[in-house]
């Protein structure tokens, strides 16, 4: 086993998860649950998984002289998707969960882990093979992992809202769902037809780049529903927030293209306008969330974060001052050709706005070092368009 087989291992699924968790626009789901969901995986999971394989399905299967195939179509697909995903039933509780495109970060990552502890035992067990087993399971196997217990996270997550019943429904759903994939994976691998020839690695790779696209399909739709929850559940009485501000969140994902002249003008204040927007898209989801939750104690919580987002708003318009206010509500009217007319243009024009240039800012504190917007915003103000 060589340390470049080990890198392939670990890194290449590593970076499919970094990928899939920045693509969550209105990320209320925070970087250390993520990462509990992955060491879930990569050790309460697989720890389990392995145990119930070891003492439970193999020595029934031998008393049954059933074939070791049994094993894995059967028993492994079954106790490795029901035990990997334990974690969402604690994860769904938090207010942090608010909607399935959370539940399929959040599984997807226990699934990731799962596949890249699995990955170092087969490379321990057999490394003068590692380093095509290595790039072979991090474009199949573990992507396929990581599909499967996204699907039940996104069946969680979806179906959250309704009773109890409900609920029960949509995660043997859900675990069917990735039960089902598992299964025909680990079945296709077993087929001699496949496994003697190229046509079976196309197929196994082919299966996991297409779990992912999968995800990032949900991941879009469910960023559609959530922009159609801003406008619905910004509400001006109760938290003070424009016609213009909710049209800013909803186009947040182009919001520094329209941004430009607010910035040129008021450089020192465009973080803070920036997390503004954010925090009033973050606010819409969250109230959209409390309107439609049946369970007493996830409402109680969601009004404490609510209340404690609304501060936070306050706050952050105070920080802004007046002027930038003023001028970003009148100086630039709803009907004119203005910045918030032209998040709408910018949003229809660019079909899916770019997910990706707001990591670094999404993820960093305000005021924290990493949040350079003098290199990601402010630096490009020499290439805007005078409008």
């Amino acid at each position: 086993m060589t340390v470049f087989a080990v890198l392939i291992a670990v890194g290449i699924p590593a970076v499919f998860l970094c990928v899939i968790y920045t693509l969550d626009l209105y990320a209320s789901r925070t970087f250390q649950l993520v990462l509990l969901c992955f060491a879930w995986g990569a050790i309460g999971g697989l720890g389990l998984s392995f145990a119930f394989n070891q003492y439970v399905a193999l020595p029934l299967i031998v008393e049954l002289e059933l074939s070791i195939l049994v094993l894995y179509v059967v028993f492994g697909p079954i106790a490795e998707e029901l035990l990997k995903s334990l974690w969402l039933f604690y994860v769904s509780r938090r207010p942090e969960f608010t909607y399935f495109v959370d539940g399929a970060i959040y599984g997807f990552a226990a699934g990731i882990g799962f596949s890249i502890t699995e990955n170092i035992i087969y490379l321990t067990a057999y490394p003068d093979l590692a380093m095509g087993m290595a790039l072979m399971r991090a474009f199949s196997t573990c992507l396929m992992h990581g599909t499967a217990a996204a699907l039940v996270g996104a069946a969680v997550g979806r179906f959250r809202f309704r009773q109890r019943s409900g609920q029960r429904v949509a995660l043997v759903g859900g675990w069917a769902a990735a039960i089902f994939l598992h299964a025909a994976f680990n079945g296709l691998a077993n087929v001699p037809a496949l496994t003697e020839s190229p046509l079976g690695a196309v197929v196994n790779i082919a299966i996991g780049l297409g779990g992912v696209g999968l995800i990032v399909a949900f991941i879009v739709v469910g960023l559609r529903e959530e922009r159609a929850w801003l406008a619905q559940t910004l509400d001006l009485a109760t938290v003070r927030v424009t016609d213009a501000e909710v049209q800013a969140a909803q186009a947040y994902g182009s919001i520094e293209e329209v941004l430009k002249p607010i910035i040129k003008k008021f450089p020192q204040e465009a973080e803070q306008v920036q997390d503004l927007v954010l925090l009033q898209a973050q606010l819409g989801i969250k109230r959209k969330v409390h309107q439609r939750l049946a369970d007493v104690t996830l409402q109680q919580q969601l009004d404490q974060e609510i209340a404690q987002m609304q501060a936070r708003m306050e706050r952050l318009r105070k920080d802004v001052g007046w002027r930038v206010m003023i001028y970003l509500r009148r100086v630039f009217p709803k009907e004119a050709l203005d910045v918030w007319s032209r998040l709408e243009v910018l949003a229809a024009r660019s079909g899916t706005p770019d997910l990706q240039k707001w990591v670094q800012m999404l993820e960093a504190r305000p005021g924290s070092p990493e949040r350079d917007w003098r290199s990601t915003v402010s630096g490009r103000l020499s290439e805007a368009d005078q409008d």
